[in-house]
């Protein structure tokens, strides 16, 4: 039987000192960018979670050597600069987007591999056809697939990248994209690749971690492409790199604050982020959210004057979809109807993230188109 619990809800302004996790997004991506480089690298400040430690199942299973303190938030792992050490595993992503996505374009690196990956039953439903083809056409692997074409469960034979210009689909997941941002110019030869239709919010993210682990600048020309000149990652100076906090766990306090007030701190978050959903303060403005940015912390606060109603509003949630949720669960609250665009491909995500939000909201009452 399930036990129901009464959630109280908030009444008095929120205080004190908010320690967020690490970004999810950031983790991965840093994960991923470490095995590749020359040396050791600490991840500080990183995630635990389901996502995170699927992919350091996979990079065990791959053979490389690493040290997780989940207790102090820390990762070192040793990279192989630019190889992969076992050239056969059966790898399981689970329901995490990016591990599926990351790791399939980092696999194609390995000249003579043979690699089987599956995930969850909703992972085999979620979009994967624009990587797979991209590393197909240019000619870094091969796949066998056992049940759907283009979609997990399958088998990659890879023979690493060799080169030459593909135009990528990631209309469906900026994560295609980056995978092959991050894996591709680990190779032996210039690639190009051209991706017109894409979210760039998390595209940025990838890009500015690849200039972390010693990668030259890259940005899209006026058609959406990349020229990516073959060079080795290397650790980040000192051999350390900080996981920024996840900014998408922060949009519930800042929502708080919208509706109750108060100056909570949020610790280890600075002037600059490589984070998109850090637009999501923007849109509490109009509520009174105010936030000051200094080094090494956020303070927000509510301009005592300002309702948290506002008027009748039309939303794009494009570039920072994750924090789409949270204001869906506020705009009962606003008093005024509340459009949101922008937020299609979420339905493509570990769930169907605008089905699960209409669905509670009309458990509440609200009316949802």
């Amino acid at each position: 039987m399930i036990e129901l619990q009464s959630i109280q809800p908030f009444r008095a302004p929120i205080q004190g000192s908010v320690q967020l996790p690490g970004s999810k997004s950031i983790t991965n991506r840093a994960l991923i960018l470490a095995a590749l480089a020359e040396g050791s690298t600490t991840l500080e400040g990183a995630l635990f979670s389901r996502d995170t430690q699927i992919m350091l199942n996979a990079l065990q299973e791959l053979g490389f050597d690493f040290t997780a303190d989940s207790e102090n938030h820390t990762i070192r792992i040793t990279g192989s600069g630019g190889r992969i050490p076992k050239q056969t595993a059966k790898i399981d992503v689970g329901n995490a987007g990016t591990a599926a996505r990351f790791l399939t374009a980092f696999l194609a690196l390995e000249e003579k591999g043979s690699y089987t990956l599956d995930g969850d039953p909703a992972m085999r439903k979620r979009p994967m056809a624009g990587l797979l083809v991209a590393l197909e056409s240019l000619g870094a692997a091969s796949f066998e697939f056992h049940e759907q074409p283009g979609f997990f469960p399958f088998t990659m034979h890879t023979q690493g990248f060799k080169g030459g210009c593909v135009s990528v689909d990631a209309s469906a997941s900026s994560q295609i994209l980056s995978a092959l941002l991050i894996a591709a110019s680990a190779g032996p030869s210039s690639i190009q690749l051209i991706a017109p239709r894409v979210r760039p919010a998390y595209v940025a993210i990838t890009l500015a971690l690849r200039e972390s682990f010693g990668a030259s600048p890259t940005q899209a020309d006026e058609v959406g492409a990349y020229f990516l000149a073959p060079e080795p990652y290397k650790a980040p100076s000192n051999n350390a790199f900080l996981i920024e906090p996840d900014i998408s766990a922060a949009s519930y306090f800042l929502a708080l604050v919208a509706l109750h007030g108060g100056t909570p701190h949020i610790p280890t978050l600075g002037l600059q982020t490589v984070q998109g959903d850090a637009r999501f303060v923007e849109t509490l403005q109009p509520h009174g959210l105010e936030v000051q940015k200094l080094a090494s912390q956020w303070t927000v606060t509510k301009a005592s004057s300002k309702p948290v109603h506002a008027p009748k509003r039309t939303l794009n949630f494009e570039h920072f979809s994750d924090t789409f949720l949270t204001y869906a669960a506020l705009a009962p609250l606003l008093g005024k109807p509340v459009t949101i665009n922008g937020i299609g491909h979420t339905r493509h995500q570990e769930t169907d993230r605008i089905a699960g939000m209409a669905k509670e909201l009309k458990k509440l009452g609200q009316g949802i188109e």
